[in-house]
């Protein structure tokens, strides 16, 4: 199911008349929600666990949190994070991904998070993003907004996809010199393998697109 459809049935349900006897409650059967998780997705990471939605929830971009306090008025988040050993919640398109604790198990976390995404997801508010398209010709002697764009773009088209299918992702935090800082985020964040193939992987592409003297760190 789509955005548009997730809120164009919001709008018809928000307009429908009210019962004969004045409530606006619905009837019975007709009260099911809309958005839903419809099942989960082990990670490589074994403290992450992703929870795929029936809808895409954020069009653009990701929302990452770290504490309770990152969460803003994201309710469900805040909700996840009320349950002890919570690391990280990190949501993007369809997915949300929560990361836990070693010392905290995923029984009977697992279905306790899937109740409150249930009771608590909702679409996020838009933020339209253009496309970024740069001409790299000399990547080390570009000015750095034009760097930044560059690793931007290379990170957009080529390994953000794959890392969300895995429930994670990458933030850009800089570029110095012939070095491309990096953070990982959602199911990446503690993960044995974002320091080694994924790490690789990010770097070859990097290389590949951008220079060939790049190398990237994670911080």
């Amino acid at each position: 199911m789509k955005i548009s459809e997730i809120l164009a049935a919001r709008d018809k349900k928000a307009s429908s008349p009210a019962t004969g006897n004045g409530s606006t409650t619905p009837p019975k059967g007709t009260g099911k929600k809309l958005i839903k998780v419809v099942r989960t997705r082990e990670t490589p990471n074994p403290n992450a666990q992703q929870y795929v939605l029936n809808t895409q929830i954020l069009a653009y971009g990701k929302r990452s949190y770290s504490t309770i306090d990152d969460c803003g008025d994201d309710a469900m988040a805040r909700s996840i994070f009320d349950f002890d050993g919570i690391k990280n919640v990190y949501v993007m398109n369809n997915f949300v991904t929560v990361t836990k604790a070693d010392a905290v198990g995923w029984n009977p976390l697992e279905q306790q998070v899937w109740k409150v995404i249930d009771d608590k997801v909702s679409i996020y508010p838009t933020e339209e993003t253009e496309k970024i398209e740069v001409e790299v010709k000399d990547f080390l002697n570009m000015e750095h907004d034009k760097q930044m764009q560059a690793v931007e773009m290379v990170l957009n088209r080529s390994i953000r996809h794959s890392l969300a299918q895995d429930g994670g992702g990458v933030e850009l935090m800089g570029v110095e010199g012939n070095e491309v800082k990096i953070h990982y985020q959602g199911a990446c964040g503690d993960c044995p393998s974002s320091t080694t193939g994924t790490l690789q992987h990010i770097e070859r592409l990097i290389k590949q697109q951008l220079h060939p003297d790049l190398v990237v760190k994670p911080v």
